[in-house]
C-alpha cells in the first residue's frame, strides 16, 4: 500500500445523501467548520452527484454509507481526488468517519494530517467491449429466479473450475468485507494485490472460494444458461446491454484514492465492526 502525506487542503467538495435522515445537517454543518478554517467548500445534496463536481478539488468528503462512496468512484478515479468517508449508513467499511466525532477528527485532515490508501480495484470486459472498473465486486448471476446458472472459469488456456451456482463474486480486498463476505468468501487485507473468486450457493460441497494473483486474467464463460446471467458491478448494472460472454477480470493499474486519517488501523476497523472482540 502506498502512503503518500498530503499538504494541508485548500478546496473541498462535500456531497451529502439527502437520502440519509441527518446528512444533510452534517453536509451543512461540515461546510460550516471548513469555512471557518480558510478553505473553499462546495456542499452537494444531489444523488447521485453531477459530473465535475470533482474538477479541481484537492480532497471530496461524503456523507452517507459505502453505497454513497462508491457512486463517487468513477469521478474520483478520473480527477484523482482523494475521498473521506463519513457514515451515516449501516457497516461502513469505507466511510470510516463518524458524525458525531466530526470536531475532533476532522480539522486535523483539513491541516493536510491524513494519508491516501490507494485501494485495489477491478478491471472487466465482455468479448466486445472496453474494459471498465469496479471498487468492490464483479458480480455475475443467474438470469432466471431459482434456476441455477452455469458458468466455467480459466485462468489463460487452463480451466480452472466449471460451476452450477447461484452466481459468482469476484471481489477486490476493499470488496472482501461486502457481498464476498456474504457468500462466505475470505477477507482479505487492503495491501493485497489479488482477485477473490467466491460461488454463490453452488451446487457442489467441493466449491471453494480461490484467491488469484495481480497479472493473471480470469475468462468467465456462460454454459448454456437459458437466460442471459445478471452482471453487475459495485451493485449496480455493469453493462447498458446483456454482455456478450467471455467476461475477462483482473485486477486494474488504476486505483482509488481513499482517504484516512493518521493512524487508521484496517484490524481495528474489522474487530470492531464485525464484533471479533
Amino acid at each position: 500500500m502506498q502512503f503518500i502525506f498530503m499538504k494541508p487542503l485548500k478546496r473541498i467538495a462535500i456531497v451529502s445523501n439527502a437520502t440519509k435522515s441527518g446528512a444533510p445537517r452534517v453536509g451543512e454543518e461540515l461546510k460550516a467548520m471548513a469555512e471557518s478554517m480558510g478553505l473553499e467548500a462546495i456542499l452537494s445534496t444531489e444523488f447521485p452527484a453531477p459530473s465535475g463536481l470533482l474538477e479541481n478539488m484537492d480532497a471530496c468528503f461524503v456523507i452517507g454509507g459505502d453505497g454513497t462512496l462508491l457512486n463517487l468512484m468513477e469521478e474520483a478515479v478520473a480527477n484523482d481526488v482523494p475521498v473521506a468517508g463519513i457514515r451515516h449508513g449501516q457497516l461502513g467499511f469505507l466511510a470510516t468517519f463518524s458524525p458525531k466525532d466530526m470536531n475532533e477528527q476532522i480539522p486535523p485532515l483539513f491541516r493536510g494530517e491524513y494519508e491516501i490508501r490507494r485501494r485495489s480495484m477491478l478491471s472487466f470486459k465482455d468479448r466486445e467491449g472496453s474494459s471498465k472498473i469496479a471498487l468492490n465486486d464483479l458480480v455475475v448471476k443467474s438470469g432466471s429466479n431459482g434456476r441455477l446458472a452455469r458458468f466455467s472459469v480459466m485462468v489463460g488456456d487452463e480451466p480452472v473450475a466449471d460451476y452450477a451456482c447461484d452466481g459468482i463474486v469476484f471481489a477486490t480486498p476493499t470488496g472482501s468485507t461486502a457481498y464476498n463476505l456474504a457468500a462466505g468468501g475470505p477477507i482479505a487485507h487492503p495491501d493485497a494485490q489479488v482477485v477473490l473468486m467466491t460461488p454463490i450457493s453452488a451446487h457442489s460441497l467441493t466449491s471453494r472460494p480461490v484467491v488469484f494473483p495481480s497479472g493473471i486474467s480470469l475468462q468467465v464463460k456462460c454454459l448454456n444458461n437459458p437466460d442471459s446471467p445478471l452482471v453487475s458491478a459495485d451493485g449496480q448494472a455493469a453493462f447498458l446491454k446483456d454482455p456478450v460472454f467471455p467476461l475477462e477480470v483482473s485486477v486494474s493499474k488504476t486505483t482509488f484514492p481513499l482517504l484516512e486519517g493518521l493512524g487508521h488501523s484496517h484490524f481495528r476497523l474489522l474487530r470492531h465492526k464485525l464484533k471479533w472482540g
